[in-house]
């Protein structure tokens, strides 16, 4: 059995790697922002509260957007006194046009790492100097003996290729 702190810790580390998607979908269901905050804090509470019945090795964004998607369902009906509020037809098409965008980010998500191999080491160094650490760009230039102007292009052209190459690898899942 794990242990308290070992919970806290797997909880934490998973709610962090879904924090965008997490709240990409909740701000995208939500008009107001004030809202949208609200809810994601209220989705973060009863995430750990439910937490035991998160089946380790399954896909928590998904589940935390189910846990969301009930709160914002909650947040509705007590909105629903509002003068302005949608038809629950085109709430439904509103989630399911979140589903498939966040399904699209995923599959993006997961070919970058793909296209990161594909790299030569030393624009792979580059991406993890400007990324991976805390160094301005202008000293990632002095460490590589570049001018910024020269760094700041040669971090451009590897974003576009990065950009190209999920683009293509989409486009294969897509047709295949």
């Amino acid at each position: 059995m794990e242990s308290n702190e070992d919970k806290t810790a797997t909880f934490v580390r998973l709610l962090r790697a879904n924090d965008r998607r997490l709240s990409t979908y909740v701000h995208a269901s939500v008009p107001s922002w004030a809202d949208a905050e609200d809810i994601l804090q209220e989705t973060s509470v009863r995430l750990w509260e439910q937490f035991d019945r998160f089946e380790l090795g399954t896909n928590f964004g998904a589940w935390a957007c189910t846990i969301a998607r009930y709160v914002i369902m909650s947040h509705r009906e007590k909105k629903s006194r509002d003068k302005l509020h949608f038809s629950q037809e085109v709430l439904d098409l509103i989630d399911e046009q979140i589903d498939k965008s966040l399904a699209e980010y995923d599959v993006r998500l997961e070919a970058l790492p793909k296209c990161i191999d594909e790299l030569s080491e030393g624009n792979r160094q580059l991406l993890a100097l400007c990324y991976d650490s805390d160094m301005k760009i202008k000293e990632v230039a002095d460490l590589l003996n570049r001018t910024a102007n020269a760094t700041y292009l040669a971090v451009s052209r590897v974003r576009q290729w990065l950009y190209s190459c999920i683009e293509r690898r989409v486009g294969g899942q897509q047709s295949g």
